[in-house]
């Protein structure tokens, strides 16, 4: 089984995003290396295991310093036991990037993904800090300088109402300009985010998909972009490569969240507002539990099983299953307070929006050949 590690090195973030989903932003607790060397001999213990990518996520990783993660790669490096190395991976705001981490990153041969929203008017719009101010300029700077070192990696973009105030054109050449590869989040009520702009009544429902249409447009107009959503559903739809699954990785249960507290679980790390609430038993702690055993719990099969019968319900039930493959859990479950259903909003709001424009666009232009080859 090959897993992916996602430590939450500290709920603290230095900003203050309209969408974030994370609990808990202003506690600077932070994880200690005894956690984080009983994470990793646990994780590198378990007989199953055949690899395992590692990511720092929520907060702001960054904010732990550079010698956090000079000693987190020693340490992965001591327990390690397998042939086969791991991917390290971190997802940052980008503004405390500078010329030390980036020689760090490319001597660790990190992949670093960079949140941002586009232009300055809608970044700053969407992702300030605390105190109120923009961070376009440190953003843009880090993104400058991971192309500098070329450092592997992309970013992440959240599309709210707010964004398709803004032109298509904008956004896509914001990215495809700098060669940057990229995907789009939809805002989404979840976590501690409980408002999606896009959700609203208010919110004409031709907006989104007029949007997206035009971004397709210009993903098939540039052939060498890379847009990871339409790139993804492609190779999919149409017979591709696809994600091998099994029991242990369908729907997000490879993934293993470990926080500052030690305190850990198994899945989508946007349930972690949820794993802190309501879904308290499936949150466990490595003082006492160990990664791989508590697996084979009852709560966590139970767990495994509504998942799965979720995914199921989404082959049988959906037609555009193909593209998404069931989708995130932590979705299905902030808008049902189940993982058993099948289409929810945030994949009617894309992945069936994605697919439905690429196919009138396949049907347009084989009319239109059809036309004029009469």
């Amino acid at each position: 089984m090959r897993i992916f590690t996602v430590i939450h090195p500290t709920p603290f973030c230095n900003l203050d995003c309209t969408y974030c989903w994370a609990p808990d932003r202003s506690n600077t607790s932070k994880i200690s290396l005894e956690t984080l060397d009983t994470t990793l001999s646990q994780v590198y213990g378990g007989s199953a295991l055949t690899g395992m990518d590692m990511l720092w996520l929520t907060g702001e990783p960054l904010v732990m310093g550079l010698q956090h993660f000079r000693d987190t790669v020693d340490l992965c490096r001591k327990r390690n036991r397998l042939d086969v190395q791991p991917q390290f991976v971190i997802q940052t705001n980008g503004t405390l990037i500078d010329e030390a981490w980036c020689e760090f990153f490319a001597e660790n041969d990190f992949k670093v993904g960079v949140s941002v929203d586009g232009p300055a008017q809608i970044h700053d719009h969407q992702r300030r800090t605390k105190a109120g101010r923009p961070t376009f300029e440190k953003v843009e700077r880090a993104i400058d300088l991971l192309t500098e070192y070329k450092i592997r990696g992309g970013a992440i973009c959240v599309i709210t109402s707010a964004t398709l105030d803004q032109s298509p054109d904008d956004l896509f050449h914001f990215f495809y300009d700098r060669r940057i590869t990229w995907t789009y989040l939809i805002e989404s009520a979840i976590g501690e985010h409980e408002h999606s702009t896009l959700s609203s009544q208010d919110h004409p429902p031709t907006r989104l998909p007029a949007f997206i249409s035009r971004l397709l447009d210009l993903w098939a107009e540039y052939p060498d972009s890379y847009i990871r959503d339409f790139d993804q559903a492609t190779r999919r739809v149409f017979g591709g490569s696809r994600p091998a699954v099994n029991d242990d990785n369908l729907g997000c249960l490879d993934i293993l969240n470990v926080s500052a507290d030690g305190s850990f679980y198994w899945g989508n790390p946007e349930l972690m507002s949820a794993i802190h609430g309501p879904l308290s038993h499936l949150k466990f702690n490595l003082s006492s539990d160990d990664v791989w055993k508590c697996r084979a719990t009852p709560a966590f099969r139970h767990y495994q099983d509504e998942v799965h019968r979720g995914v199921e319900r989404c082959r049988e039930e959906c037609q555009f299953f193909a593209g998404c493959q069931g989708g995130n859990p932590a979705h299905k479950y902030y808008e049902f307070e189940s993982f058993d259903v099948a289409q929810h909003t945030t994949c009617q709001l894309n992945d069936q929006t994605i697919q439905t424009l690429m196919a009138e666009k396949i049907l347009s232009t084989s009319e239109a050949q059809v036309t004029l080859s009469s």
